[in-house]
């Protein structure tokens, strides 16, 4: 599946033999109900999914240097790895809005982090934090 970029406003027609790739929105939709795919004009798989280049990298730091990894494992996993992000990025995004903010720190995603449920990484994260805080003084 390849990756379809369009510029807003270009005519389907004219886009290219992909255009038929972008999704539009619904034919029942009512005025101002359209999906975020047609409110973006566009979907890249680059923003949607971490690159599979780092995942297969990062999966074969943990794996035997014997071992192979299937193409399938590859995409399952970026898949959770990509929720997972999108999860705590997205609470993050709401403590943010909650106070008027518009720039999410690393404390917000602690934070994210700590009201998911996810405290066991909670002190290696600012362990991270802090040593990498202190190297870029």
């Amino acid at each position: 599946m390849g990756v379809v970029i369009r510029e807003r406003g270009t005519d389907p027609a004219v886009a290219g033999p992909n255009a038929a790739n972008i999704v539009a929105a619904p034919p029942n939709a009512a005025a101002g109900e359209v999906n975020l795919e047609h409110q973006q004009g566009f979907k890249r798989d680059a923003d949607q999914y971490m690159p599979i280049a780092n995942i297969t990298r990062t999966m074969r730091r943990v794996l035997p240097t014997h071992a192979r990894i299937a193409d399938d494992a590859k995409e399952a996993i970026q898949e959770c790895i990509s929720e997972f992000i999108s999860f705590i990025t997205a609470e993050a995004n709401r403590r943010c809005h909650n106070d008027y903010r518009r720039t999410v720190t690393p404390e917000d995603v602690l934070a994210a982090m700590a009201s998911l449920g996810f405290n066991n990484y909670l002190e290696p994260l600012t362990v991270f934090l802090t040593n990498h805080r202190a190297q870029n003084l």
